[in-house]
């Protein structure tokens, strides 16, 4: 693979490992989804709202666009439109690591640390990469605690599933 054709499995196997999750996380009831354990974002619902956005954001300062208006953490907006921010993060990020562009520099203005930076695109996808994986792994960690197996989210999982590792 080249190294683009890399960085596009990575977010594919981002848009695949975010979906397993929602749809795992659309069986919890309201009590589950306000769950919450030390050391994590927060409860379920919440920080699958944060991924959500976050991802948006990403994209949006990707494609020099506003960032798409905040969804509400609490009271959870519903699964259709946390789905659908984020397919629409999953696949504004998926063009991006696609564009070969990733040495482009971007002005980025940010909340977490606050101010203006100027990075290269790459470090913004790396950023996006990392921060959905972290949060996922948090929401897995709730999901345990709370007694529920998370799904497997792992690459192994993803190259089974996308049809990269046949069995010889």
């Amino acid at each position: 693979m080249r190294a683009v054709d890399v960085l596009v499995e990575f977010f594919k196997h981002n848009t695949m490992m975010n979906d397993r999750l929602l749809d795992a996380c659309r069986e919890l009831s309201v009590e589950q989804l306000a769950a919450t354990v030390p050391g994590t974002y927060g409860s379920i619902g919440a920080t699958l709202v944060h991924i959500a956005v976050a991802q948006g954001g990403y994209a949006a300062r990707l494609s020099d666009v506003p960032r798409p208006e905040e969804l509400p953490e609490d009271p959870f907006p519903g699964f259709d439109a946390v789905a659908e921010r984020m397919a629409l993060g999953n696949a504004q990020l998926e063009t991006a690591g696609a564009l070969g562009d990733q040495e482009r520099e971007i002005v980025v203005t940010g909340d977490d640390p606050p101010g203006k930076f100027q990075m290269e695109v790459s470090l913004l996808l790396i950023q996006a990469i990392n921060h959905a994986t972290e949060h996922r792994s948090q929401i897995a960690t709730i999901l345990t605690h709370i007694g529920i197996q998370p799904p497997e989210m792992d690459a192994w999982t993803y190259f089974f599933a996308a049809g990269y590792m046949p069995q010889v």
